[in-house]
């Protein structure tokens, strides 16, 4: 079909004026002398764009949403008079879909991603062109031009889905996003081959895949845990896109960037800075004044369509939103958004409007093609502009302290589906030009002008150690972890008084940097902290490096969430230790193409931060950071003169073995090669101070071993963990069990006490001492004793309080969870960090009790450090047969499409159970740390996720799908419910019952 082309609008970002996007669909044709039909907007530009139903629930988790009616289509010229033209209709026939269109540097050929039924008549080269999933298409226009090109399909999966599609300079092919996993799906964890989830456990993983120009040689070239998303080719030929950071309360979508092949892959903008999701990342003209910049849109997790403000950021000069590269360069700065009215990138309404995909022509005019949808609402079921609301109207959307049912009793709803059309943003001029208006329930959206742009020149191949590659391993370099960042994330801000040894005048003594244009006032002084003649050698914090790997989320998967526990970690295997040497640095071997954290280690082996977010190398490749959480702009701190310091204290054999630029790791295991390889205890010796010398200290010697210690009685005499991986109920649980003599843990704390360590069956289906330690009590105002409500996920809830346990750790809550956590200060007998409220609400024993700091061995508190540190999570491993978690295929997704998701949308996601970025303030839901189910209305997602919730098929009753709404008060600290939010034996709940049951294969 064709669609109608509509009239012209055009409207003005003027400041003050509230209802200029508003009242877009009725605006003037400013500055034309013609009829609205005939205006040419800036210029004879053909565009492409996707024409999709407004129905799909977009949002930045959802890797792939479709709905049928999608089409890829071409409007002749930039203006709404001009012709517009539906390529793919014959082969969608109404049935498919098409998404992120890009062009060649020619401006001659589209890539685009296409869905369409198998069932589909439609046939290419005499094949049926429709798969049912999303497949890479390229429309050709050299020979016919803009209407009479030709089709081929690139990519014909039947099994997985390939999107956001991109050219490669230099004819080198494409690169997409793809939920196929090539590679990591072959060897994904603990030795099983299966497709990962994301970190919500919804979606199958889209990550980086690279092609030749003809689809073969598919190459898996970035390994996150959930989504890498919208890849594009910057001017200098690396990729640039956004990524899912997801990791326990970090949450929010970062722009990265790679070589092509997968190397060299790190963090371009977006860690830490203000907005939650940078979605659909685009350099601006490089050879205009916006060079350096990027174009991006910035919106919440989920509830906007995938909408929010158009921001430029200037990537060249700023690493974070006011964190200058250098002194040149204002503190002030990074992003800002180039509409005179600003639009809203968080949740609520956004007065005027909401912006997603946007196209940055390099045309020198500075334009920007985008998406863009006005503000309105649902008035009492009639669809209306944001600009007849009052501000006390508008006030009450944005109140996020209202509860789920007054949200839903409201006749004022913020609920209309979102109509993107293509605009023309002038940032000069502060005008947004009509392009193309979408018909009634539709959308317009990854606009791409059809114009030649510049070639970037092909990035030169990382050179790679052949050896290393051929063990599926990479290195990599941490120059010193002292070399850290504004929030001193490996800094004096995580550091307490218990770690000031005995004549330790400063733990991380402090230098100006070597570098004049290093923005910290004060860095680490590595000079002295590897000088054993310096009191800062001995006292040198950091001592072993913890890496672990993610454990991924298998695919349809029943009882994941109560194998998880009270967390948002996922679950995660530790793969070794190796030591960190004086001067903060560490060199190791890990595995290639694998998802690794890294967390420093104190002396006892507890984690001074928590790591959220993913590292990964390839094959081969070598990678080098300054420290960790380096500003990552100009020179590492142990660089230079200060690298090249050799103290005339260290040994002699070491001081002449060292060469120019070595930090004391690469030196060390330059001599000594078996030392890359990591050890599965943390283990270290000095190695450099000359002890001969007067007035020369070594540093202490550690060994945490689980087992075979000189003295025996600091082994386990519990149950040793196998292959990194801990298990509450195998290793935790039988600490407080364990025949200490006079007594158990027990003993005091048995079932019934107000600390209960019991091994008893809690309601969750954990133990009860995991219930105990993992979550807080109820906060009582001081002066009535009532407990204090909120709201929570929508309800009104009791508060609670800090737990024994502390299972939390985001991007602004960076310090180590065993350090933390009050359950380690009073079995270790130290005070490290835990906050004022956690020693209030857990004081140490009293002088009466048994003393709690010699109750565990050395042996027994590393296991308990490793179990805080990864998350406090019940299983680490979903295969364990005791885990409650099994592959269900009986379960019948298209029923659950038809009746379950229905039910759950109207009486779940409607209020409570959706997904909420890190430093997001939601409507309905704040936290998911007793929350799982997370609703978006995408049916492949939601399904995979309900799943996590079922825990015996032929027990429906059983499953926390039915027990948790059925019981009152839901969630467990609501108040004032006097009905269950899903009643057992109502119909709705008799449904989901009956499809849980139909599951059961083997009653």
């Amino acid at each position: 079909m064709t669609f109608l082309a509509p009239i012209d609008h055009r409207m003005r970002l003027a400041a003050g004026v509230l209802t200029a996007i508003a009242i877009a669909l009725a605006g003037c044709t400013k500055g034309s002398t013609s009829d609205s039909g005939s205006v040419t907007v800036a210029g004879n530009v053909p565009v492409a764009y996707a024409a999709r139903s407004n129905t799909i629930d977009t949002n930045p988790l959802s890797g792939a949403p479709t709905a049928p009616g999608g089409d890829l289509v071409v409007r002749e010229f930039s203006s709404p008079s001009a012709p517009e033209h539906n390529l793919t209709a014959a082969y969608t026939q109404g049935k498919g879909d098409v998404t992120d269109p890009d062009v060649s540097y020619d401006g001659k050929k589209i890539v685009f991603a296409m869905n369409c039924p198998a069932s589909n008549t439609s046939t290419i080269n005499g094949q049926p062109a429709c798969t049912g999933h999303w497949n890479i298409w390229e429309y050709d226009m050299t020979v016919g031009g803009l209407l009479n090109g030709t089709f081929r399909r690139v990519t014909s999966t039947t099994t997985a889905d390939d999107v956001g599609p991109t050219y490669l300079p230099a004819g080198a092919g494409f690169v997409f996003s793809s939920n196929r996993q090539a590679k990591s799906s072959q060897s994904q964890a603990l030795g099983k081959a299966y497709v990962a989830l994301d970190e919500y456990e919804r979606e199958q993983v889209f990550n980086l895949h690279t092609m030749d120009i003809n689809g073969n040689n598919v190459q898996q070239i970035s390994f996150n845990q959930s989504h890498d998303r919208n890849p594009v080719i910057r001017p200098d030929g690396t990729v640039m896109y956004s990524r899912w950071d997801h990791v326990a309360d970090r949450n929010r979508f970062t722009v990265f960037t790679a070589k092509p092949d997968g190397t060299n892959l790190f963090v371009l903008y977006g860690a830490h800075n203000d907005g939650n999701s940078f979605l659909h990342p685009r350099d601006m003209d490089p050879s205009g004044p916006y060079a350096g910049y990027i174009a991006s849109d910035l919106m919440p997790l989920d509830r906007t369509q995938e909408g929010g403000a158009l921001v430029f950021i200037n990537v060249a000069n700023y690493s974070e939103e006011n964190t200058p590269a250098n002194k040149s360069v204002p503190a002030q700065g990074g992003q800002v958004q180039p509409t005179a009215q600003q639009l809203n990138y968080g949740l609520g309404i956004s007065q005027y409007g909401r912006v997603t995909t946007p196209y940055p022509l390099w045309d020198g005019t500075n334009r920007v093609l985008v998406s863009y949808t006005p503000c309105e609402v649902s008035n009492a079921g009639v669809t209306v502009s944001c600009a007849t609301l009052t501000a006390a109207q508008i006030a009450d959307l944005n109140n996020t302290q209202k509860t789920a049912a007054a949200v839903a009793a409201d006749s004022l709803q913020n609920n209309v589906k979102a109509s993107y059309g293509v605009y023309m943003f002038d940032p000069a001029t502060q005008t947004f030009n009509v392009v193309a208006s979408p018909p009634p329930g539709m959308m317009y959206t990854h606009p791409v002008a059809l114009l030649a742009r510049t070639e970037p020149n092909a990035t030169q191949p990382t050179s790679v150690d052949p050896t290393l590659a051929a063990q599926g391993l990479a290195s990599i370099e941490v120059r010193s972890v002292y070399d850290t960042d504004a929030l001193g994330r490996m800094g004096t801000p995580v550091l307490s008084a218990a770690d000031l040894g005995t004549g330790c005048t400063a733990a991380i003594p402090q230098t100006a940097p070597a570098d004049p244009n290093d923005t910290r006032a004060t860095v680490a002084d590595v000079v002295k902290m590897k000088d054993p003649a310096q009191s800062a050698y001995a006292c040198s914090p950091a001592r072993f490096v913890r890496v672990f790997r993610a454990v991924a989320p298998p695919s349809s998967a029943t009882g994941m969430r109560s194998a998880i526990g009270n967390t948002n970690f996922e679950q995660q295997q530790i793969l070794g230790y190796a030591p960190i040497q004086p001067d903060g640095s560490f060199k190791i071997q890990i595995p290639a193409d694998t998802p690794i954290g890294f967390q420093v280690l104190d002396s006892q082996g507890r984690g001074f931060a928590a790591h959220t977010n993913w590292v990964q190398a390839r094959p081969g490749e070598r990678r080098t950071c300054d420290g960790c959480h380096s500003p990552r702009r100009g020179a590492s701190i142990n660089s230079g003169n200060v690298v090249d310091t050799v103290p005339s204290t260290w040994l002699a054999s070491m001081a002449s073995a060292h060469q120019s630029g070595e930090t004391m790791a690469s030196t060390l295991t330059r001599l000594n090669p078996s030392l890359l390889t990591l050890s599965q205890d943390p283990v270290t010796s000095d190695n450099w101070a000359d002890t001969t010398q007067p007035g020369v200290t070594a540093q202490a010697s550690i060994a945490l071993r689980y087992t075979g210690n000189a003295n025996s009685a600091n082994d386990l005499a519990t149950a040793v963990p196998t292959n990194g991986i801990i298990n509450y109920p195998d290793h935790i649980q039988p600490l407080w069990t364990r025949d200490r003599g006079a007594n158990t843990c027990t003993t005091c704390h048995g079932s019934g006490a107000t600390l209960d360590l019991s091994a008893t069956i809690a309601g969750t289906g954990r133990m009860q001492s995991y219930e105990s330690l993992t979550v807080g009590p109820p906060v009582l105002d001081p002066t009535t004793g009532q407990p204090v409500l909120q709201i929570e996920d929508g309800a009104q809830v009791v508060e609670r309080g800090p737990s024994l346990v502390n299972t939390r750790a985001s991007e602004s809550d960076a310090v180590g969870n065993a350090r933390k956590s009050r359950l380690m200060e009073i079995m270790s007998g130290q005070t490290l960090m835990s906050d004022a409220a956690s020693q209030t609400t857990y004081p140490n024993p009293p002088a009466t009790a048994p003393n709690h700091a010699t109750m565990l061995n050395a042996a027994e508190l590393r296991l308990l450090a490793e179990f805080m540190d990864l998350g406090g999570k019940y299983y680490n491993d979903p295969f364990n047969a005791s885990s409650g978690v099994q592959q269900v295929n009986s379960l019948d997704q298209a029923a659950f499409t038809s009746t379950i998701e229905p039910i759950l949308m109207s009486t779940c996601a409607a209020g409570c159970h959706q997904p909420v970025g890190s430093n997001q303030t939601a409507t309905a839901g704040s936290s998911f740390v007793e929350n799982k189910l997370v609703l978006t209305g995408n049916p492949q997602g939601d399904f995979n996720n309900v799943l996590t919730m079922i825990s015996n098929v032929c027990q429906p009753a059983s499953s926390y799908l039915l027990t948790q709404p059925s019981t009152v008060p839901h969630p467990a600290s609501a108040v004032g419910q006097t009905a269950a939010v899903l009643p057992a034996a109502s119909a709705n709940y008799n449904t989901i019952a009956a499809w849980i049951s139909a599951g059961c294969t083997n009653p």
